[in-house]
């Protein structure tokens, strides 16, 4: 597909139906329609697994974890699919990866407050590129068990996600200028957006104050 006004009018659609798919933040809707409280009013204020399983217990933050991990998972293989079909020279998924994890942090539908956007993008990492979301798995996330400190792990595989996209996209052959380039770039603000929703968790972490893994508040 070469139109120039039908590749942009496709992205833009991806965009807003992958925004608005990721507005649907699991967390909050099992807080308010489960246990009839809004976990935005606990504990840190996030609505996310983590302050689901120190608020509400292990069931609630795992109905969490695999709500939104499916939400960036299938949203991401949807599109993917679509631009096959469309023939799409540029890589649909990555555009709907990035835009699900703006809908789970700023949501439509809860006054744009979310959570941190780690499940949701793990789903849609494992989508674009399960190599890399198996290293990151097997190599980085058992360190919460180590450091006891999610949101550091979280950081770290953010981080490492980029660099092994473009490492995996290289050595698979990929076109450089027209895929590895582009992809790794896109991976890099998914990277980034992780970052920019955990300012304060890096800000705590600075100053020794962020609560561990496991930690139950009252």
């Amino acid at each position: 597909m070469n139109e120039f006004p039908v590749v942009i009018f496709v992205y833009l659609v991806t965009a807003l139906v992958s925004y608005l798919i990721g507005s649907f933040n699991m967390a909050i809707l099992i807080s308010k329609y489960h246990k009839s409280s809004d976990i935005r009013e606990h504990g840190s204020g996030n609505a996310g697994m983590t302050n689901m399983l120190r608020i509400f217990g292990r069931r609630a933050a795992t109905w969490t974890f695999i709500g939104d991990f499916l939400k960036g998972a299938i949203v991401v293989f949807v599109a993917r699919e679509i631009g096959k079909n469309l023939q799409m020279n540029l890589d649909l998924a990555y555009i709907a990866a990035l835009f699900v994890m703006l809908g789970h942090i700023y949501p439509l539908y809860f006054k744009f407050r979310g959570g941190k956007g780690i499940a949701t993008a793990l789903g849609a990492m494992f989508v674009l590129n399960w190599i890399a979301f198996i290293t990151i798995a097997v190599g980085v996330a058992p360190m919460v068990f180590i450091i006891k400190i999610v949101s550091a792990v979280c950081l770290c595989g953010a981080s490492l996600y980029p660099v092994l996209n473009f490492v995996v996209l290289f050595l698979q052959g990929k076109n450089f200028f027209g895929e590895v380039v582009p992809y790794t770039v896109m991976s890099l603000l998914m990277a980034l957006l992780v970052f920019y929703a955990h300012r304060e968790n890096i800000k705590r972490l600075r100053n020794g104050t962020e609560p561990s893994f496991g930690s139950r508040k009252k």
